[in-house]
């Protein structure tokens, strides 16, 4: 199995042996590893988090070859591209904060007030 490392790492085996161990010289370069790297869970963990990029397909090989800091191409649903790009054309409305009624109607009714106490003092 080919990949590409980004971090060092050991792998073990399910019962504790090193199965395969990726070193600073490995880094950033096309590696080969045994494909029994995959049942030790921190094989899943790196490619998750993309710090070891194994790739699916000759295509994405071909591309890891020419430039290994390039993502990998994933296939996205076309269904969730549409829905991304429809919510990007339409702006959402601003609603009106409910802090700014509640202040502009409340000053009047504070300042009638202030007002009859006031009027009252100089009558």
């Amino acid at each position: 199995m080919l990949v590409v490392p980004y971090v060092c790492a050991e792998f073990h085996d399910k019962s504790g042996n090193v199965i395969h161990r990726i070193h600073a010289h490995e880094l950033r370069t096309i590696t080969e590893v045994p494909e029994t790297v995959q049942q030790d869970p921190l094989f899943a963990l790196l490619v998750k988090d993309e710090l070891l990029k194994a790739p699916d397909s000759k295509l994405d090989l071909l591309a890891l070859e020419n430039d290994p800091d390039a993502k990998l191409t994933k296939p996205e649903k076309p269904a969730k591209a549409a829905k991304t790009a429809k919510a990007d054309k339409t702006p959402k409305a601003e609603k009106p904060e409910k802090a700014e009624t509640e202040s502009s109607s409340a000053a009047p009714a504070e300042a009638a007030a202030s007002d009859g106490i006031q009027a009252g003092k100089k009558a």
